[in-house]
């Protein structure tokens, strides 16, 4: 299944972006495998993919692997957004375990989305702690594979 342009809940602004974002790569999801994914470079099969469960009717967005060559080009926002779209399109509630899905959740807030989010409580009935511009510069944050540990 490949994801192309339909964020329709967070603004135009944003639907601009992604619409730009989304020309230049595909995201596909793996249902069987619970990832999405986008194919960097098929020669040496490098993916950036963000992996959920799905429990009940909760899906958990665990964590997001961007290689590091290719981090800073908006990979994981696009893996994120896509997540969260696919989570509204198909009426999933959201844990957020993945500290980038966190942090983009709360630049992004919207009563759409709101309504979705279960969790972690850490984050529950936060304002709006980031600067959306803000948000916008800064590179993707590095969420190692549940399977890495980090040094």
């Amino acid at each position: 299944m490949i994801f192309r342009n339909v964020l329709g809940f967070l603004g135009s602004g944003f639907r601009t972006k992604l619409t730009c974002a989304r020309s230049l790569h595909e995201v596909r999801h793996n249902l069987g495998k619970n990832v999405f994914y986008v194919v960097l470079d098929e020669t040496y099969n490098k993916k950036a993919v963000l992996i959920y469960k799905i429990r009940d009717r909760v899906m958990d967005l665990r964590a997001i692997n961007v290689p590091p060559a290719y981090k800073g080009r908006g990979l994981a926002r696009l893996l994120t957004e896509t997540a969260f779209t696919y989570a509204i399109i198909n009426d999933y509630l959201l844990f957020l375990t993945c500290s980038y899905t966190q942090k983009y959740y709360l630049a992004n807030k919207n009563p759409e989305l709101t309504e979705r989010v279960v969790g972690p409580k850490s984050i529950l009935g936060l304002p709006v702690s980031l600067d959306p511009e803000t948000f916008e510069e800064e590179a993707d944050p590095e969420d190692s594979l549940p399977s890495e540990k980090k040094p």
